[in-house]
């Protein structure tokens, strides 16, 4: 399961890498989209819990640091969703150049693995969310 995980990563790094080139800032373009695709795959998962066990599991930590409830909630959001896996994914893949010994070990599949991860992950989250809003 982990080298799956891996070559998405390097598929993701591969693409993007080709759009930018060496120089650009290529590994946030690759960081940020898969920290948010994991991100939507907890949140996937913790409908999935809710709807199953019929308990209402907190979506969001609740915070009251602003005044203005949006700000919470984006901000409950972030630590929620987003800035774990940013740490995670920093760590196993861009630490100490770890991406260099993963392009070496896995090959890329010109963006197929990565797109497919995409539309996997939005897939599964957006289809049950349209078909309950239809029916």
């Amino acid at each position: 399961m982990l080298s799956t995980y891996y070559k998405i990563w390097v598929d993701a790094i591969v693409l993007e890498k080709g759009k930018k080139g060496e120089q650009g800032n290529w590994k946030a373009f690759t960081l940020i989209p898969m920290s948010l695709l994991q991100g939507v795959n907890l949140l996937t998962l913790i409908f999935v819990i809710r709807m199953f066990t019929h308990q209402q599991v907190p979506v969001v930590l609740s915070f009251d640091i602003f005044r203005e409830r949006v700000f919470n909630t984006f901000f409950a959001g972030a630590l929620t969703f987003f800035i774990p896996f940013v740490i995670l994914n920093y760590l196993l893949v861009f630490y100490n150049q770890r991406y260099k010994y993963l392009m070496k070990t896995y090959t890329g599949s010109n963006g197929k693995l990565y797109r497919n991860y995409f539309f996997i992950t939005v897939g599964v989250i957006v289809v049950p969310l349209v078909l309950k809003l239809i029916f």
